[in-house]
């Protein structure tokens, strides 16, 4: 019998739907989610909660090879969620051990926090009802939606979501990704664009990379200076890709009007340089954070584990390494 171990939080919210799934499929199912793992749990403590485990529901904790040799049982990670970065893909692929992740299930809540992003910068809803719980009427004229352009650095599933909810408010949509496919201008009704000439035209950009070797440290002094004056930055990708200090000069230079930041480079993170900036929008890495979301992420992760030990997991939910795979500049 299988000993599935969950180290992602929440993994019993809104309802225990997932774990009576594993329950009853015959498998053990040990729920280690209340020790809070994330993503700077030391690897100690991490290979000493799963060392016994068939498979793990993991959420941000590091698989390294440090955790992977001392977990000779280990089949399967399944991820809840679609990030994979603090998983060693490579030391997987030595130790014998299958990485999948819930793909298909969390693009669009996050997609939905980026229009949210979107609409507190452009309508100012909060500084409207500010002013009329002061007893003051006064009508701020804002700039909305409408034929503004967004651009989409990285353009997978969670920027094809984007795409899709920009072109219901009639905004312009430009894409960066490394192999754009002409078929895409007409189903997401975005058009392709080389990074530098993104940034110039974007009133808002909004980065959607996975964090790899090349994409880390990307939004800095250099990708800023770039942006157009006056537009707004949102990142909902990892804390890493983007340089906050970077980000606070511009903003408070006033090159941006904004930012909306959702990842930061600790999980959870409580001294952010943004902290204080009047005009960025911090949130806790809770862009995937909705009821329908956990429950589908949960279930979804559950199921890859059923199908797995059943020889029927999906190849879309597999992550597979690559030796040819190679670091690729991104350029501006």
């Amino acid at each position: 019998m299988p000993k599935i171990i969950i180290t992602g939080r929440n993994f019993t919210e809104p309802d225990d739907g997932a774990l009576q799934m594993l329950k009853n499929a015959g498998y053990e199912v040990i729920d280690l989610g209340k020790l809070g793992m994330a993503h700077g749990t030391p690897e100690k403590e991490v290979a000493e909660a799963v060392k016994d485990a068939d498979a793990v529901i993991a959420g941000l904790e590091p698989y390294t090879e440090g955790v992977l040799s001392v977990c000779p049982k280990l089949k399967l990670i399944s991820r809840r969620g679609i990030g994979y970065d603090s998983v060693d893909v490579e030391a997987c692929h030595r130790h014998g051990v299958t990485l999948c992740r819930t793909a298909g299930m969390v693009e669009g809540s996050v997609a939905e926090q980026v229009m949210a992003y979107i609409l507190y910068f452009a309508r100012r809803i909060d500084l409207q009802n500010q002013y009329m719980q002061e007893g003051q009427w006064k009508r701020l004229m804002m700039p909305g939606v409408k034929t503004r352009t967004l651009g989409l650095v990285g353009f997978g599933g969670i920027g094809k979501e984007i795409a899709r909810r920009a072109a219901a408010f009639d905004m312009k949509v430009l894409y960066y990704c490394r192999h754009p496919k002409k078929e895409w201008e007409e189903i997401y009704h975005a058009r392709y664009a080389e990074l530098s000439e993104l940034l110039a035209a974007s009133d808002y950009v909004s980065v959607n990379l996975p964090l790899t070797e090349s994409t880390r440290g990307l939004c800095g002094k250099e990708f800023f200076g770039k942006m157009k004056q006056g537009s707004v930055f949102i990142n909902i990708a990892r804390g890493e890709v983007g340089d906050p200090e970077a980000l606070k000069e511009a903003l408070d230079s006033g090159h941006l009007s904004g930012a909306g930041v959702d990842v930061f480079a600790t999980d959870p993170c409580t001294d952010s340089p943004l902290r204080g900036c009047e005009n960025a929008v911090l949130t806790p890495h809770t862009a995937p954070y909705t009821v329908e979301n956990f429950a589908g992420m949960n279930e979804l992760a559950a199921k890859n584990v059923i199908d797995f030990f059943q020889g029927c997991l999906a190849e879309k939910m597999i992550v597979k390494w690559q030796a040819s795979i190679k670091k690729r500049k991104i350029y501006m």
